[in-house]
């Protein structure tokens, strides 16, 4: 067996196998098509080399020009998985040249097929010998050149400039590793190229006897270029797996903060502004129903967004682009008949020429929020109080439509306004003050309390108001909610039933003198009857000659005390039958307690009654009505004679005045046969009496009395009977 016998199928094992590795890294990569071009003419090689073993042993001109035309079917791979490599891998050489050589190749291999006996020979007449290196005889062709071998010189010159232009540009990388496999791949395909394009041409020519070598060359060539992708795989298997561990602790961390964010309701993405590619977490994914396919595009957000906030998002995202940040709430349709509120936020990242290149952000459910909002509204605008939301500023974020009408204004002059414009001008300088201290300790509370507050309407009239003050905490901030009650038909109604208490208490004062007329009759007649019995008695001393002028003057001093107390008496009367309005002013009670017991002292005689007086001495005013106060204490002393009107024994009066729990307490205990338990919750009630003619109305009067007196009435039964008093507040009404 020749050396060339071994050399050869060696050659091109080694080229094939070689191929066939790349191949493989080709399948398993599937994007590595550096590798399948480098598979490609690494099989090209290998076949070329099995050919042009076979013709350096033909042994006839046909076998030798048969095996020449089926050389330029894997000359031809070559040249397209060379340039193929070179603009796949090294990125380098012109397009141009490149489109150029391979279709000149292309067309000299159909020419190969249609033209003499191959490409290289319109005849092959003969097959002469040589002898080799250790004894080795080999053949080659001798025949008459095809003309068209031509365009295979002109594609190997092109792809010899391809290769050249390809050397210029390696020498602008910074890669130095490219760079070096550029040097060796272009650098050693242009050698071995120029030597078998001389060997062709001068075989073709007749003018040396060389058989058409070129197979070992490229073997090594082909062997270079497999080192140099082997290198770079190697360094592509290191950079993975330190990518794989970079990848695992992002992806660690990713998880993290998606954990993190998940807790927090939040979804991240992340959208490639130059690619147009956006990027999602899976609990992005779930809030804006983006589904699971792989690659998402800016449209396909917006897809997702309602037809009516489409178009805002949109302006969003445009405008974060030019400003760097943007933020925008909108309703996302997440499974096809599910719509939810969600609010997009994102920061811009720009390039150092201020071009933006992503836009982080996150995505929020805001569903319940922006329900719990319209919520919100709805009860705002329902409430039948004017509504008024201010900033810690004083300005007005919220009114309602009671508000509006309220102070008379459009909704859109009240929001931004101070609400010190909603005050009278005596108001407003204090208004800051009292708001800032408002703000200090946040709760909710009554503004102005004891205060008479007003509002002021858009035409300058000023009503009545009351304020609730509310802290309401945001996002934003600390709002303050003000409801605000116009009091005007308050005010109006309290008028009226005050003027309807006053009559309703006059008429129970004059049917209660009514029932005293007897009595009241009596204590007139007494000083009347002595006016006139001094009278007469001073007409008789006159009479008498001489005249005793000392006995005239002490007549008429007595008829002077009898007028006095007619008059009196007259003068209670009248004050109780008065129909005036309540006057408010400080008043005595045991004042008050000792007149009614003047003016009922007949009429307590005639019953029997003896009254026992226990007044506190230097006992407090009150702030009062006296005349209504008197009523309700000669009520209770009637009340208490009724009681113990059908009484054989003791009929016994106590009066009781002193100060209890911050009031004036006055009470009256009689020795009746008590209240009954039924009755004794009840007998403030109207209609409620125990007397066969009475109407229940008295004691019902006496509680309006000393209710508008901010005080309280009540009752209570001892072993000894009754007692009923009631309590005025030392301060006035409350």
């Amino acid at each position: 067996m020749s050396w060339v016998s071994i050399a050869w199928p060696m050659l091109a094992s080694a080229s094939l196998t070689l191929g066939l590795i790349h191949m493989l890294f080709w399948l398993r990569q599937s994007r590595g098509w550096e590798h399948l071009a480098f598979a490609l003419a690494a099989i090209s090689v290998a076949l070329l080399t099995i050919v042009e073993m076979q013709a350096l042993h033909a042994r006839s001109p046909d076998e030798l020009a048969r095996l020449i035309r089926w050389m330029h079917v894997p000359i031809a791979g070559l040249v397209v998985s060379l340039i193929w490599f070179v603009r796949r891998y090294l990125h380098l050489g012109n397009v141009k040249l490149a489109i150029c050589a391979i279709s000149l190749r292309m067309l000299a291999l159909l020419l190969n097929f249609t033209t003499g006996e191959n490409l290289n020979f319109d005849d092959v007449q003969a097959v002469g010998h040589v002898v080799w290196w250790g004894g080795e005889t080999i053949t080659y062709p001798i025949g008459t050149s095809n003309p068209w071998v031509i365009l295979a010189q002109l594609s190997n010159v092109l792809l010899v400039v391809f290769l050249v232009d390809a050397l210029l540009q390696a020498r602008r990388l910074y890669d130095g590793h490219l760079r070096r496999s550029a040097y060796l791949v272009c650098g050693g395909w242009l050698l071995f190229i120029a030597i078998m394009v001389a060997s062709a041409f001068l075989m073709t020519m007749n003018a040396a006897r060389l058989p058409l070598l070129g197979s070992p060359s490229f073997v090594f060539v082909i062997a270079a270029m497999s080192y140099e992708l082997g290198t770079n795989l190697i360094r592509s298997n290191q950079l993975a797996q330190r990518l794989s561990t970079a990848e695992t602790r992002v992806a660690e961390s990713q998880r993290n903060l998606d954990l993190a964010a998940g807790a927090a309701g939040f979804g991240l993405w992340e959208w490639d502004v130059i690619g147009d590619r956006l990027l999602a977490s899976r609990q992005a994914r779930r809030l804006l129903g983006l589904g699971d396919q792989p690659v998402l595009r800016r449209q396909d957000l917006l897809e997702r967004v309602d037809p009516l906030d489409r178009d805002a998002v949109a302006g969003m995202l445009g405008h974060a682009l030019e400003t760097g940040y943007g933020e925008r709430e909108c309703r996302v349709d997440v499974s096809g008949n599910s719509m939810r509120w969600m609010q997009l936020r994102g920061k811009v990242e720009f390039d150092p020429e201020d071009q933006p290149v992503r836009m982080r952000g996150v995505a929020q459910d805001i569903t319940e929020r922006h329900s719990a909002e319209e919520r919100f509204a709805l009860l705002v605008e329902a409430s039948p109080n004017a509504i008024v939301l201010a900033e810690e500023s004083g300005a007005i974020a919220l009114v309602n439509a009671r508000a509006e009408s309220m102070f008379g204004y459009v909704r859109g002059e009240l929001v931004g306004r101070s609400v010190e414009e909603l005050m009278p001008h005596e108001h407003r300088a204090q208004h800051p003050d009292h708001r800032r201290a408002f703000h200090s300790h946040p709760e909710a509370r009554s503004m102005g309390s004891g205060r008479d507050l007003r509002g002021l309407r858009s035409d300058g009239s000023s009503f009545p108001i009351e304020v609730g003050l509310s802290p309401i905490r945001t996002r934003a901030g600390l709002f303050v909610l003000a409801t605000i009650t116009d009091l005007s038909e308050r005010k109006r109604m309290e008028r009226e039933a005050a003027q309807q208490r006053d009559e309703l208490a006059h008429l129970s004062r004059v049917t209660m003198l009514g029932e005293l007329s007897g009595s009241l009759a009596h204590e007139l007649n007494q000083p009347l009857a002595a006016i006139i019995s001094n009278a007469q008695a001073a007409q008789r001393f006159l009479q008498r000659d001489p005249v005793d002028l000392a006995e005239i003057r002490e007549i008429l001093a007595d008829i002077i005390d009898n007028d006095r107390r007619a008059g009196e008496v007259i003068r209670r009367l009248r004050s109780l039958l008065r129909k005036e309005e309540a006057e408010f002013k400080e008043t005595d009670i045991n004042e008050a307690v000792s007149d009614v017991l003047r003016l009922m002292r007949s009429d307590l005689l005639n019953r029997g009654v003896d009254v026992r007086l226990s007044l506190t001495q230097d006992l407090p005013k009150v702030v009062g009505d006296r005349i209504q106060l008197q009523q309700v204490i000669l009520n209770l002393i009637m009340n208490a004679c009724d009681a113990m009107a059908g009484s054989n024994g003791e009929r016994e009066l106590s009066f009781r005045t002193g100060v209890h729990e911050g009031c004036v307490r006055t009470s009256v205990r009689d020795r009746g046969p008590g209240i009954p338990d039924e009755l004794i919750g009840r007998m403030f009630d109207p209609f409620v009496t125990t007397k066969k003619e009475g109407m229940g109305l008295g004691l019902a009067v006496c509680k309006t009395i000393v209710e508008a007196h901010g005080g309280r009435i009540w009752a209570a039964n001892d072993e000894r009977g009754a007692t009923v008093g009631f309590d005025i507040p030392l301060g006035g009404r409350a």
